[in-house]
């Protein structure tokens, strides 16, 4: 009598699957950061030189973006993107730590406080803000662009004015010299993050349609 054996295989457990990295640096990447460096560098010697008093917040708040930019990226940001985060970070530094008369250039305007260099600042941090977001979480999904998305996009840049704000009262608890500013300020700076996130929304509603019709082209 013979008997068959049979041998039972053991599942080998293949490697761990690493987390996915981002793709190599873009040159308009590696270039934004060198810009980005520079500045901060350059801008706290001038301010720690100068004895201005928010020079340690406004470093902090460079290097804490560009370190959540640098976590969440999984593949090379756009060229004009990563452009407008570095011409942005020498934006704030010089904003905050360059002196114009007795205040500094965020107080600076031309002839109206509607045109008020600070105003200027927070519509395009916002815009780009919002851009930076949706690129990071939500551009792979182009085509499924909806009305519906664009406003929560648009809400999306509005919290972020909502944390900057949150952030220059607390500056302005710590250091009475931030040169923030007060009611009047803040609501022109509410004013222009709803241009910013706007404008913004209305970018990403017209890329999605444009990705969509990439996709589903009319018949001819």
């Amino acid at each position: 009598m013979i008997v068959a054996s049979q041998s039972t295989a053991t599942a080998v457990p293949g490697p761990r699957q690493r987390p996915q990295r981002a793709r190599r640096w873009s040159a308009a990447e590696r270039a934004a950061l060198v810009v980005a460096a520079l500045a901060t560098t350059g801008f706290g010697a001038y301010g720690v030189a100068t004895a201005a008093p928010s020079t340690t917040a406004y470093v902090f708040i460079v290097a804490a973006v560009a370190g959540v930019v640098v976590g969440l990226r999984r593949s090379p940001l756009p060229a004009p993107l990563a452009t407008a985060l570095a011409a942005l970070a020498v934006a704030h530094l010089a904003g905050g730590l360059i002196r114009v008369g007795d205040g500094v250039l965020y107080n600076a305007s031309l002839g109206s406080e509607v045109f008020q260099y600070d105003h200027l600042v927070h519509s395009s941090a916002v815009l780009v803000g919002t851009l930076v977001v949706w690129t990071l979480f939500a551009r792979p999904d182009l085509g499924r662009g909806r009305p519906v998305s664009t406003v929560v996009w648009t809400l999306a840049g509005l919290g972020l004015g909502a944390v900057n704000e949150t952030v220059e009262y607390l500056t302005t608890l710590v250091n009475q010299g931030s040169q923030v500013g007060g009611y009047v300020n803040t609501g022109w700076d509410l004013v222009s993050n709803v241009v910013g996130a706007v404008v913004a929304g209305l970018l990403i509603a017209g890329t999605a349609r444009r990705q969509e019709r990439d996709r589903h082209p009319d018949p001819a």
